[in-house]
C-alpha cells in the first residue's frame, strides 16, 4: 500500500535532502537544523514516526516545486515543534504542541492541540 515504509530513517534529518515516498522512524524521532524536500508539485512525503515526534530549532525548506501540504507527518505518541519552521499534515497519537516559529498546513491530535506564539497558515 502507499503507507508502506520505503525508506527507514534515523537522526536528526539536518541537512538531508528528501524526495518524495514514505519514510519511517522505528522509534521516537528528535529533528533539529534544517531539512529540504525536493520534488514536483505534485509529490508526496509521508513520514510515520513510531513513537513521539519532536522538533527543537527544526525547519523545513520545500525545494522545486514541491508543497507544504503534500507532506503528512504521523507520530503514534505527541508531537512537539518548539523555535521550529514545521510545513506539513501533523497527526498524532497523542497531543500536538507547538511553541514559537512558524506552521503552514494542519494539526490533529487525538488529544489536546496547542499553539503558543506560532505564525500559522494553513492548507488550501
Amino acid at each position: 500500500g502507499s503507507r508502506q515504509c520505503q525508506h527507514a530513517l534515523t537522526g536528526s534529518l539536518a541537512g538531508v535532502i528528501l524526495a518524495p515516498g514514505v519514510y519511517c522512524f522505528a522509534a521516537s524521532a528528535s529533528l533539529t537544523g534544517t531539512l529540504t524536500l525536493k520534488g514536483p508539485s505534485t509529490g508526496v512525503w509521508t513520514f510515520l514516526v513510531n513513537g513521539n515526534l519532536t522538533g527543537n530549532s527544526f525547519s523545513m525548506v520545500m525545494a522545486d516545486q514541491g508543497q507544504p501540504c503534500n507532506v503528512l507527518w504521523e507520530s503514534s505518541g505527541a508531537t512537539t515543534m518548539t523555535t521550529s519552521n514545521a510545513k506539513g499534515n501533523f497527526l498524532a497519537g497523542q497531543a500536538i504542541t507547538l511553541t514559537s516559529g512558524s506552521f503552514v498546513g494542519r494539526a490533529f491530535a487525538k488529544m489536546a492541540v496547542t499553539t503558543t506564539g506560532v505564525a500559522i497558515t494553513g492548507c488550501r
